[in-house]
């Protein structure tokens, strides 16, 4: 999303629109896709001669549901407040000081990426397997003691009498 910067009026830009991210950027993520990226808000500069960033994203990510692995949507929406205070340093990549534009992508995406979930999952607990080849899952037995500990436990019971 590339925003011209001696275009920006001084109330503000303002910014309602789709965004398309790509790929290159979350190749790297737990994220399959991203699909709906809607941003919104304003771009202005501040008193100082800041470019200063206040937006909302929405979106869903797609991504791989921990037990099934099946792709899954997972909905998304952060806020971002970000200030560029001088842009030549901080989005030197992104700048092009030529034709005075900046891609805000990379600051969305900084953003975004954030929101990822460590895993997601949308499987019922009636579907999941509780037994495979070699294992089972079994619920915790209390007070229940080990046969091969059972004169370790004798001998216990005798201390305290």
């Amino acid at each position: 999303m590339i925003i011209e910067l001696n275009k920006i009026p001084n109330t503000g830009l303002l910014i309602d629109e789709e965004v398309f991210l790509e790929k290159e950027l979350y190749k790297n993520a737990s994220i399959l896709d991203i699909k709906e990226l809607h941003v919104s808000g304003n771009i202005n500069y501040d008193y100082e001669n800041n470019l200063t960033l206040n937006l909302e994203t929405n979106g869903k990510f797609i991504l791989q549901d921990a037990i099934t692995l099946d792709p899954i949507e997972y909905p998304f929406s952060c806020l971002i407040e970000e200030k560029v205070e001088n842009l030549e340093e901080t989005c030197g990549d992104f700048y092009e000081k030529s034709k005075n534009t900046l891609d805000i992508s990379e600051i969305l995406w900084e953003n975004i990426v954030l929101e990822i979930p460590i895993s997601a999952t949308k499987a019922s607990t009636n579907i999941l397997k509780t037994a495979g080849s070699g294992w089972e899952l079994t619920e915790e037995k209390k007070n229940e003691i080990d046969p091969r500990l059972a004169k370790l436990a004798e001998l216990l019971d005798h201390g305290k009498e």
